[in-house]
C-alpha cells in the first residue's frame, strides 16, 4: 500500500477508535468490518468501516477517499439501509471535522436547515448521532 493510503487507513482506524469510545457508553453498539477497495494500480486493499446501532437506528461510518480536494481524507456517515448520506467527516489541518446539516426545528415556523462544520469531539459526535437517530425515518 502506498504511503498516502497507509496514512489514510491509520487515520480512519484512530477516528473509529475515538468514535467507538464515545458512542458505546451511550448505548450505541459498534462493530468494525473490512471494506475492500482497489487503489489506482488496481491492487486490492482493506480499510475498516464502522457499523453503529442504537435501537432500530443503524449507521455506517464509511471511508470514502484519501485524495479529496481541500482535505486529506473523507469518511461518510450513512443511515442504513438506505445509505442516505447524513454527515461527512473531513481530515483538515491535522484533525477531523464533521459536516452535518442539523434538522430544522418543526415547532419553529422560521427554522432553517443549516449545514455546519464542527470540530470532532465526543460532544459533537454524540450530538450528530442523536440527531440522526431522533430524525431517522423508517424504510419499508
Amino acid at each position: 500500500m502506498n504511503n498516502d493510503l497507509e496514512q489514510f487507513k491509520s487515520r480512519v482506524i484512530r477516528l473509529e477508535e475515538r468514535i467507538k469510545s464515545w458512542a458505546e457508553p451511550h448505548e450505541w453498539i459498534t462493530k468494525t468490518y473490512p471494506k475492500k477497495f482497489r487503489d489506482d494500480n488496481l491492487q486490492p486493499h482493506e480499510i475498516p468501516a464502522l457499523y453503529l446501532q442504537k435501537g432500530a437506528t443503524r449507521l455506517l461510518l464509511d471511508p470514502v477517499a484519501n485524495d479529496v480536494p481541500g482535505s486529506e481524507g473523507l469518511v461518510d456517515l450513512y443511515l442504513m439501509p438506505t445509505y442516505d448520506d447524513m454527515a461527512s467527516l473531513y481530515f483538515q489541518n491535522n484533525d477531523w471535522v464533521i459536516h452535518y446539516a442539523f434538522p430544522a426545528d418543526p415547532w419553529e415556523t422560521h427554522s432553517v436547515i443549516e449545514a455546519k462544520e464542527i470540530p470532532l469531539s465526543e460532544e459533537s459526535v454524540l450530538k450528530v448521532l442523536e440527531a440522526i437517530s431522533n430524525n431517522a425515518e423508517p424504510s419499508f
